[in-house]
């Protein structure tokens, strides 16, 4: 079996897929060098002032045109033909790119003191909004507590996957990856997820009652490595206390629904037991786009 039949089968089975060293380390290293070239991040933040006289908690993320990773060299990710093999076995033959950006988990000591009290357990820690606007063309995180990628589309059936490529050594406390496999069995539910510490683990539970133990873990790696999850898997990360920001890149890539049928995320829904689409997908913020819940799941098992 080669190491792409061995990660759908496990794509199929847990509902994520993890491989070590896809990617040519130093390609990854130069990359993220480039990238760290692009700004001072001793500078990111606005002034309380400068954000308290005109908030903007929308449309801080990065887009067509103010996307750093659009204007930088890539071809080594998708250029690459085992990359292509490994998502035509996931999506079929006709897979695309639908995004990819660059995520960065930001070091505690980089926050401006006037900002931690205001973010304090908060369940989505995108501090875009408090970013000065030319360095918005990465997105920018502090921690994220238990989510599923669907979270973003809703009334979309679950056609897209996300693949998560790391650019350099992740271990502990530089935010790696939270994720806990079998959870998209129960599907879409609406976030902030029913999840509850029960011993070592968790018990999950979706929006009609039905509920299943589950256990978290953790993906440190290196540079190279590239993970992959069905946008129903729930993940998250704790924030940075690393002193050196973590910049990887997140691709989304979705199926043709149309055309493309039998594929490693065909088989997978099928197995899903409950809503493959969903509208409301979240309820944890205002009508202005800011977050108004508390109650970090990650954060908290881990104080």
């Amino acid at each position: 079996m080669t190491r792409i039949d061995s990660a759908a089968a496990q794509f199929k089975d847990r509902g994520y897929a993890s491989l070590s060293g896809f990617f040519d380390a130093q390609k990854c290293r130069a990359l993220l060098a480039a990238a760290e070239a692009t700004r001072d991040f001793e500078k990111l933040f606005l002034s309380e002032t400068e954000f308290d006289t005109n908030p903007q908690y929308r449309a801080t993320n990065p887009r067509p045109g103010r996307n750093l990773a659009e204007k930088l060299d890539t071809d080594f990710i998708f250029g690459d033909p085992e990359f292509a093999e490994l998502f035509r076995t996931i999506l079929g033959p006709r897979f695309r790119i639908l995004d990819y950006k660059f995520v960065m988990g930001v070091p505690s000591r980089l926050l401006p003191d006037w900002l931690k009290p205001r973010i304090k357990d908060q369940l989505v820690n995108n501090l875009g909004p408090y970013i000065r606007p030319e360095y918005r063309d990465i997105t920018y995180f502090h921690g994220i507590d238990y989510h599923q990628d669907i979270i973003d589309f809703p009334d979309r059936n679950c056609d897209i996957i996300t693949a998560y490529l790391y650019l350099d050594r992740v271990r502990k406390t530089s935010a790696p990856l939270y994720l806990i496999p079998d959870t998209h069995i129960l599907g879409c539910t609406t976030f902030p997820h029913k999840l509850t510490r029960d011993g070592d683990g968790y018990v999950y539970m979706d929006d009609a009652g039905n509920s299943m133990a589950c256990n978290e873990m953790i993906l440190e790696g290196e540079a190279g490595d590239l993970s992959f999850w069905h946008s129903t898997t729930l993940h998250g990360t704790q924030p940075q206390s690393d002193d050196n920001p973590r910049i990887s890149v997140r691709i989304l890539i979705e199926k043709n629904q149309a055309a493309d049928v039998g594929c490693a995320l065909d088989e997978l829904n099928k197995t899903i037991t409950g809503n493959l689409t969903l509208t409301q997908t979240r309820r944890d913020l205002a009508e202005s786009g800011q977050g108004v819940v508390t109650g970090n799941t990650i954060n908290a098992q881990a104080d």
